[in-house]
């Protein structure tokens, strides 16, 4: 078992070994320094040679768009203005010449419109006649190409503008073009007073445009120039000049510097050597694989003493690697705020699955574990703890295991409560701290979402005791409980009172009382198999035992646990409820047919008068094991007082610690008695009947 601990522990080190190298390291093979603004500084940054300190490229990036701006920008005369004109043309004068177009009106304008010109009628009446407008098509033909010749210009362009021809610049006067406005004041001046006036009128701005447009590729090739004589540089940092200090807070001036130097680092080639990466990745494997190993085995303690836990590491380890992958995209690759990074995610998961004692050394592990993707940096990791931390105490004080809304709500509350608390120490802006609480926000809702998708996943795969998984467990229409209820109709009763029973006396002890419910109408499922043999379902029973010898009897009896054991894990019954069914006879005898043995023979085998055990292994499991007895006992007996009731649970109690059945429960004597106090009231509801009115209901006997 250590072994695959072991294996479990190296495989996970070797991953996250290789995402930090792949993310945070390897993807540069020179020295960095991963440090943020705001962060301090824990050791003294010493410029190993001199080098320029460069521009940050925001202030590139707004130097340029100065230069730019003033720039004079280059045009040209389009030719494609002057072809998109003539074939609009060419389209309007094809539809008016139709010869379907001249027989009338109203085929004209179906003709104009389908062509895609919406005109005026008094426009569309003189192209009836054919000839003319074919004249009007040359003329305008000519007009429209003398009138982009000159070139046309939007109104809104400098007085002066650059002209390219050919490969060359040459300044001219916006003078020298045509604007748009006089274009097309010129294309309907020239049939202002012909009968085509209105024609021109609305075709003029469908066919004028301007054809003077920016001439893309010289302008990328004026700015390149331009761009290409700006100073990069604000300095130089001399050799062995302090460029931080140690515990200084990191600014944008001494970051700037930082990346400076880095990129000397490139441009110099100077990478690190190949025994400096090896003694990294091997210190970084060493550290991981101690912090696993160490929570894999924590993980085991706490399994051992708890017996219904699951003891595969497995899923442990793949946390580790969540959240190491959650803290690569959101600091490498998207490079958001590293409280976004959701923390609580598999630390709360574990305080659900595993328990809140696990949870809190997992996150101190956890913790330890992404540290080195958040640059070693402390802020961030004390929101991230002392938030879930709270979160987990808060949880396990308003038993809030399974109610993801208030986990949320605790998480956000705590998020607040931490970020407010070290904005105030740090004298932090404002809107500084309003920011870090609206980073827990989301991170809080991240990390629930998750939860909503794990959680779930191994409880079910783990077959974990659940408050919903218990509470459909006591729906009747389960299948079990079905044919419990149809097949075994005196066990299927019994049941419920033992649950009755067993209940109460939890919630007044401080167990699970659902489980024990549950339990209790579980716990001798098994009955379903051989119904006959139990007196409780056949009042005949005796027959069957006086026919076989009493060790076949105690046989087919104790074979119930058994039978129910296989029902159960075929029906996918969580384990903690297989676990009472498992043990709610303990390691007792089978007394009245260990009695008939022995007036049989001197020496009967008592293994074969022994329920196969374990002994109870919880409070819950005791109390089914009591009430069960107890509510046997109870039926089978002559109750005529209260005083007979409690004489039953005193033995019942006595008997079961002489055996030592409750050696390995964690229950104590007083919760025993506690329970005996519990359990008495139901059972005296239950016969008060009998204990109250035993002369009428002797009346009724003489009667029948």
């Amino acid at each position: 078992m250590r072994s695959k601990h072991i294996y479990y522990s190296i495989i996970t080190a070797l991953i996250i070994v290789g995402l930090y190298h792949l993310f945070a390291v390897g993807r540069y093979s020179y020295p960095e320094f991963r440090l943020k603004v705001g962060q301090v500084s824990d050791l003294d940054v010493i410029a190993p040679f001199s080098f320029p300190v460069l521009k940050p490229e925001t202030q590139l990036t707004e130097e340029k768009a100065e230069t730019l701006a003033g720039i004079s920008k280059p045009y040209r005369i389009s030719e494609d203005q002057l072809f998109e004109a003539k074939s609009k043309l060419d389209k309007f004068f094809i539809a008016v010449l139709d010869p379907k177009s001249a027989e009338n009106v109203t085929a004209l304008k179906t003709a104009i419109s389908s062509a895609g010109f919406e005109l005026r009628e008094e426009a569309i009446l003189p192209l009836m006649n054919q000839r003319g407008a074919l004249s009007l098509y040359e003329s305008m033909g000519n007009s429209i190409q003398s009138l982009y010749k000159q070139g046309i210009i939007e109104d809104a362009t400098p007085d002066s503008i650059q002209i390219v021809q050919g490969d060359e610049l040459r300044h001219v006067s916006k003078a020298i073009f045509l604007s748009l406005a006089q274009a097309r004041e010129q294309f309907q001046k020239k049939y202002s007073t012909g009968e085509f006036s209105a024609l021109a009128d609305d075709l003029a701005p469908i066919l004028i445009k301007s054809n003077l447009v920016l001439d893309e590729s010289k302008l990328t090739e004026i700015s390149t120039g331009l761009n290409q004589q700006i100073n990069t540089t604000l300095g130089i940092v001399q050799q062995n000049e302090i460029i931080i200090r140690k515990n200084a807070r990191i600014t944008e001036t001494d970051l700037n510097k930082i990346n400076s130097l880095q990129a000397a680092y490139k441009n110099r080639e100077i990478g690190k050597s190949s025994l400096q990466t090896l003694l990294l990745a091997l210190g970084l494997l060493i550290f991981y694989f101690i912090i696993i190993y160490l929570s894999n085995m924590y993980f085991v303690h706490t399994q051992q003493k708890n017996v219904n836990q699951a003891v595969d590491p497995l899923p442990l380890n793949l946390g580790f690697i969540i959240l190491v992958l959650a803290a690569v995209a959101n600091n490498y690759i998207l490079g958001y705020n590293n409280i976004l990074i959701p923390f609580a995610l598999t630390v709360i998961s574990a305080a659900i699955l595993i328990g809140p004692e696990f949870s809190i050394f997992y996150g101190l592990g956890s913790l330890l574990v992404v540290s080195p993707f958040v640059n070693w940096e402390t802020y961030t990791p004390v929101i991230m703890i002392l938030s879930t931390m709270i979160s987990i105490m808060l949880i396990i004080r308003y038993n809030a295991f399974h109610e993801y809304l208030n986990i949320w709500f605790y998480l956000v509350l705590s998020g607040i409560l931490v970020n407010l608390s070290l904005g105030v120490y740090k004298n932090d802006p404002l809107l500084t701290i309003l920011s870090n609480i609206g980073f827990c926000l989301i991170s809080a809702t991240i990390s629930v979402i998750g939860i909503l998708l794990i959680v779930p996943h191994y409880e079910k795969k783990w077959q974990r005791a659940t408050k919903q998984t218990l509470l459909e467990l006591l729906d009747f229409d389960h299948p079990l409980l079905k044919r419990l209820a149809t097949e075994a109709v005196g066990t299927y009763h019994h049941s419920l009172i033992v649950g009755n029973l067993s209940e109460r006396a939890a919630e007044a002890i401080g167990a699970n009382p659902l489980l024990a419910r549950v339990g209790s109408y579980y716990h001798d499922i098994g009955k379903i198999i051989n119904t006959e043999i139990f007196t409780e379902n056949n009042d005949d029973s005796t027959q069957i035992h006086d026919g076989i010898q009493p060790d076949e009897s105690a046989n087919l009896i104790k074979g119930h646990v058994l039978e129910g054991i296989e029902l159960a894990k075929h029906y996918k019954i969580p384990k903690p409820v297989i676990e009472i069914i498992m043990q709610h006879h303990g390691t007792s005898h089978i007394r009245y047919f260990l009695e008939q043995a022995k007036k049989n023979q001197s020496q009967p085998d008592m293994q074969n008068f022994t329920y196969p055990g374990p002994k109870p292994q919880s409070k819950e499991a005791v109390l089914v094991m009591l009430a069960d007895i107890i509510e046997s006992t109870t039926k089978a007996k002559n109750i005529s007082s209260e005083a007979d009731i409690v004489t039953i649970i005193d033995q019942t109690i006595q008997r079961l610690i002489k055996e030592n059945q409750f050696d390995e429960a964690p229950i104590t004597l007083k919760e025993l008695h506690i329970a005996k106090e519990t359990m008495l009231p139901v059972l005296e509801s239950i016969y008060r009947k009998r204990l109250d009115y035993p002369d009428d209901k002797q009346s009724d006997e003489n009667k029948a």
